[in-house]
């Protein structure tokens, strides 16, 4: 009897243990949270991925010549996150952050990028999301205020009201 309440016990902690460890991971495997209007929704990389693989071929102030960057559109995203017509907040690792007016969204049709040359982003790289606008097909190269939109390590978006 005794042997089988030490079972018990033992197969209870566990349980314990791979639930907290289940929880960890996967609140690891967040890179983005996406909110507004009372609901939150949180993306992994692998559900990024598997949404789009848009491209942009631009220059930027941080990359030399033309660079290849694949993500999926600011409009998809939101769409898909249940936001539409919203002025947005972009926030980043580092606490960074620029406002994003909606207009920007069907002029410039933005990506979040987690590609660069077809290469995952690390943060050293400005990953593992960056905001990215076309930069070069807009003539938008020396737009400071579009520089400035351009979030990196990217981890959180808000919707503004």
């Amino acid at each position: 009897m005794m042997f089988c309440h030490s079972l018990k016990r033992g197969a209870l902690f566990i349980s314990i243990i791979a639930l907290f460890i289940g929880h960890a991971q996967a609140q690891e495997d967040t890179v983005l949270t996406v909110s507004g209007d009372n609901q939150e929704v949180s993306y992994t990389m692998e559900q990024l991925e598997n949404m789009a693989q848009d491209t942009i071929t631009t220059e930027t102030p941080w990359t030399k010549g033309n660079t290849q960057f694949t993500g999926i559109t600011l409009k998809k995203l939101l769409e898909q996150s249940g936001i539409e017509n919203e002025n947005i907040k972009v926030g980043a690792i580092n606490n960074y952050w620029a406002n994003i007016p909606y207009q920007d969204i069907p002029t410039y049709d933005p990506i979040l990028a987690f590609k660069m040359n077809g290469k995952s982003m690390s943060v050293r790289d400005k990953g593992p999301l960056w905001v990215i606008y076309p930069l070069s097909q807009t003539n938008q190269l020396t737009s400071e205020l579009l520089h400035s939109r351009m979030v990196w390590q990217v981890n959180r978006i808000e919707v503004l009201h």
